[in-house]
């Protein structure tokens, strides 16, 4: 009964801009129920929970997509360069349902190391009856190699902190380099590649992999810049300013400005402790402005 109430509470709300009384109801279903409910937005449509370690419940109690911006510039790239996407880290598919929706015509491919998010994302896959996106269960880095992965979320933030690890408790998961990746016969890419990189501490490793992709495709490449980056290099300040300047690449903004890769490694040097992330930047061979 509960369940049928609060669905239909979120259907009421979910595209009304005055949502006061949605956040009362929430302060009190959230303690008569663990079931999962569907957030039907716009062109798109999730499975959500109040359980506190599911990214989902964020888009639960808001009423909003995961990421929304950063989607839509993603589909502005795609617009505008004619561009395959590229999902690492794909997690229950914030990104790749939206995209392969929009773009019901080009595969959308999709990667995550972790089985549970996999699963989560075939769910969506499934209530969204898209047959466009192609997933992956591996790890992205800058090597084909094994390590273990840790997708325990009791002993992690949340689902969207699961990430590889030196404990040998958990279970091996393979690992590609995305230049590996892209040369195989089952992967067709257009000429312009729009990838995004939430990897929990690997997206340096994975932009490392990319080196020959960068060489011949145009890349524009959206990366979360974080203090987990220090964890997975010996000297990431040396090492990522480098590969920035050696391959030429630009950096940016979500709102295309302009960044110098120094200011972008002092801002995560100063950056607290406890602050995980300094933000997402998106990185490209080419201008984009």
């Amino acid at each position: 009964m509960f369940d049928n109430i609060f669905q239909s509470i979120i259907n009421k709300y979910i595209n009304k801009k005055n949502k006061l009384f949605y956040y009362f109801y929430f302060s009190i279903f959230k303690f008569l129920t663990k079931s999962q409910f569907i957030l039907p937005f716009e062109n798109y449509k999730f499975y959500a929970s109040f359980d506190r370690k599911s990214l989902s419940r964020w888009m639960l109690k808001n009423l909003r997509p995961w990421d929304k911006k950063n989607v839509e510039k993603v589909i502005y790239f795609i617009k505008k360069y004619n561009g395959s996407f590229i999902d690492c880290g794909c997690n229950f598919g914030a990104y790749s349902i939206p995209i392969a929706k929009e773009f019901k015509h080009q595969n959308v491919y999709a990667f995550d190391a972790s089985k549970k998010a996999i699963h989560n994302l075939k769910r969506n896959i499934d209530l969204n009856e898209v047959k466009n996106i192609n997933y992956f269960n591996i790890g992205i880095g800058d090597k084909n190699t094994k390590m273990y992965f840790n997708d325990e979320v009791n002993n992690l933030k949340n689902d969207g902190s699961f990430r590889f690890t030196q404990n040998n408790n958990n279970e091996k998961i393979n690992i590609y380099k995305l230049d590996d990746i892209f040369i195989n016969e089952k992967i067709s890419l257009k000429e312009n590649i729009i990838i995004k990189l939430d990897l929990e501490g690997f997206d340096f490793l994975a932009l490392k992999g990319l080196s020959e992709t960068i060489q011949k495709s145009k890349v524009i490449i959206f990366i979360e810049i974080s203090k987990m980056l220090l964890e997975n290099s010996e000297n990431f300040s040396n090492e990522f300013d480098f590969f920035i300047k050696n391959n030429r690449l630009n950096i940016y903004d979500l709102d295309l400005k302009s960044k110098d890769v120094n200011e972008i490694i002092m801002s995560l040097n100063t950056a607290e402790i406890k602050k995980e992330t300094i933000g997402d930047y998106i990185i490209s061979n080419h201008k984009l402005l």
